[in-house]
């Protein structure tokens, strides 16, 4: 008999890793943009919020 528990944490724990991989390559991403495209992106306001949320400055 199978645990249904263990099939539940298992599709949780992918989702997460999912998650996870996303956030890192975005970082990346942002890591790799010029300064001057980072600065643009923070004139909008709802990016700007989104950018600094997690830590990530035009400088």
């Amino acid at each position: 008999m199978a645990n249904p528990w263990k099939e539940k944490v298992l599709r949780f724990n992918k989702k997460r890793a999912l998650a996870d991989e996303k956030a890192s390559d975005l970082m990346t991403l942002l890591g790799a943009l010029p300064p001057g495209q980072v600065k643009n992106l923070m004139k909008d306001e709802t990016c700007a919020r989104i950018l600094e949320k997690y830590g990530v400055s035009a400088e």
